[in-house]
């Protein structure tokens, strides 16, 4: 009984793909490997022994039926005849280390999908059991996809306007290549500003069909002066040298890059309050309570009494055993406004400025940067080392009720049904 097995990268990967990036999309090869290449040629062992035939036998996933594969020969008239995928036949070309290649014909044949193939030789049969007279190598499983992944539907959220550390998702049409480091490009561009933010800078999820970021005010972005400007996304393949772009799981790129264009909402920020986590280290978690917690944060800012109320501290939890995480949450002052005192003048708020909740957000993000004061202050923040070994994150910003209701306003009516189908994809 004659045998066969894989030959080249299907050896090698076990698998295959066709795709828009293919060398040629009508077109698989296959390469096969002759065992007994250094005994006889198949085409010998045809002539001389009991070999009939070696074919390639595919079917789509799931299916029965194995069907046999064609190829494409150029006849000496220069006409193509289609022929059984035979790596027996006078047609087929082994080399003298046994290896057969042949293109197994794919276009106006097999529509796109999931495909097994396996190769078998068949021999003149001896009246025995069928496994004496044919060999099947195992099967192997590939796709073929040449459709490339599109933009489905509008950017979420659909509103005009949205918050600074709002997430804005891009869904696709099909399964997207979500695999670290990211294969695509990812530039945000405020308009009137010098910000120009990366993928790197952002907070950027890859999911299924979604890919979805956020602005990160942890960055060091200055909130107030965004606010109502208009800005731009770009999502693929950003600049003329870039190799990057946005594939389907099956390695089609996109066409065309995704272009989003929104505003930052103009929201009142004396009426909002901010959401974000609070990590102290060089503690012990044990002794550190929710008290010690808002004394920490009030402290930081130079907060009295007054504003105690502002300062909502969640549930302190161990980060490991010396360090604590806890979500904080500033509220709007519920009186009249007040300047900050803060323990150096480069981190301290004018008198004139408002204390809402992004500006006391930032001051804590500024410290935690652990920028050098002037040399002539630095007494004035040795008696509070021990506050600077914390960092903030996640930072969110809640509007007003009032300023809701406007952003909401934007949203056209006959579209919130399409925008909820959208984020439950």
């Amino acid at each position: 009984m004659s045998k066969s097995g894989w030959g080249g990268e299907l050896k090698r990967d076990r698998r295959f793909v066709v795709n828009t990036l293919s060398h040629d999309t009508e077109n698989l090869q296959i390469s096969v490997f002759n065992p007994n290449h250094g005994i006889k040629s198949f085409q010998q062992m045809v002539d001389q022994d009991r070999l009939q035939k070696v074919l390639l036998y595919y079917r789509e996933l799931g299916q029965l039926h194995w069907s046999v594969a064609r190829t494409e020969i150029e006849k000496e008239s220069g006409e193509l005849s289609s022929e059984e995928t035979d790596f027996a036949a006078t047609y087929a070309d082994e080399t003298s280390y046994g290896y057969i290649k042949m293109k197994w014909a794919l276009a106006n044949i097999l529509s796109e999908g999931v495909y097994e193939i396996k190769v078998e030789t068949q021999c003149d049969p001896l009246g025995g059991p069928d496994d004496i007279d044919m060999f099947s190598t195992t099967s192997l499983s590939g796709t073929i996809d040449l459709t490339p992944p599109e933009q489905y539907g509008q950017a979420l959220p659909f509103k005009k306007s949205v918050l600074i550390g709002e997430e804005i998702v891009v869904v696709f049409s099909e399964p997207i290549l979500c695999e670290k480091p990211f294969t695509f490009d990812l530039q945000v561009k405020i308009e009137g500003t010098d910000y120009i933010l990366d993928k790197e800078e952002l907070q950027v999820v890859c999911e299924g069909r979604k890919i979805g970021f956020q602005i990160d005010p942890t960055v060091g972005i200055d909130v107030e002066s965004v606010l109502g400007k208009s800005f731009s996304v770009e999502i693929g393949k950003v600049g003329a040298d870039s190799l990057s772009n946005i594939f389907d799981i099956n390695g089609n790129p996109i066409d065309d890059n995704i272009r989003v264009e929104k505003s930052f909402a103009d929201i009142d920020l004396n009426q909002a309050s901010t959401y974000f986590t609070f990590t102290k280290s060089e503690v012990e978690c044990s002794n550190f309570t929710d008290s010690a917690m808002k004394t920490e944060v009030m402290n930081l800012l130079a907060l009295d009494a007054s504003d105690e109320e502002r300062i909502q501290v969640g549930p302190v939890k161990c980060i490991g055993d010396n360090a604590v995480e806890s979500k904080i949450t500033i509220v709007p002052p519920a009186g009249k406004r007040r300047g900050l005192r803060l323990f150096s003048s480069e981190y301290s708020i004018s008198q004139h400025e408002q204390n809402h909740s992004v500006k006391l957000f930032e001051t804590l993000r500024d410290i935690s940067t652990q920028n050098e004061p002037k040399h002539k202050e630095r007494h004035l923040l040795a008696k509070h080392d021990h506050y600077l070994s914390f960092s903030v994150s996640n930072m969110k910003i809640l509007p007003s009720s009032s300023d809701i209701e406007k952003m909401m306003k934007t949203i056209d009516p006959d579209l919130v049904d399409e925008e909820k189908e959208l984020y439950h994809i």
